[in-house]
């Protein structure tokens, strides 16, 4: 099985990991998977999720066991990256305009990470009537995650 770029992985982890702190929480996963599926985890999803993936019973996944799951999981064509970008994408047609985000956050504002609607209004800052590209958003990720310090 192929294997997902590390690079991405850390860019993806960082932007579930909405308080940094180096470790994705359960709390952090049930929003992850409320944004980018649409439907919530029960909790004997989420503990099976967990008895999966948190190998060392912390309680919460590392950037380890991050990378360990999504390796032996998720095929490397179905990377959240694009399934996150996707959450903001409602036409389907490859762009993120103003109108989709702000209709998304307005929906779902309160299970999105900070970071995550930063990575926009950035964009969206240096030209209100711009759409967004995967590239773009993947820049601004980027972005965000050099200006991390994880523990």
């Amino acid at each position: 099985m192929a294997t997902h770029d590390i690079h991405e992985l850390k860019l993806l982890f960082s932007l579930f990991d909405v308080d940094h702190d180096g470790h994705i929480s359960q709390d952090e996963i049930k929003r992850l998977v409320q944004v980018v599926s649409g439907h919530p985890w029960t909790e004997e999803q989420l503990a099976a999720f967990m008895q999966l993936t948190d190998t060392d019973t912390s309680g919460d996944i590392n950037m380890e066991e991050f990378t360990v799951m999504m390796n032996q999981y998720v095929p490397t064509s179905t990377l959240g990256l694009r399934d996150l970008f996707n959450t903001f994408d409602l036409s389907g047609d490859g762009y993120v305009d103003k109108q989709e985000f702000e209709k998304v956050t307005k929906e779902k504002g309160n299970e999105l990470n900070q970071d995550q609607i930063d990575i926009f209004n950035k964009i969206f800052q240096q030209d209100e009537n711009s759409k967004v590209t995967y590239e773009q958003f993947i820049d601004g990720a980027t972005e965000v995650y050099k200006s991390l310090k994880f523990n």
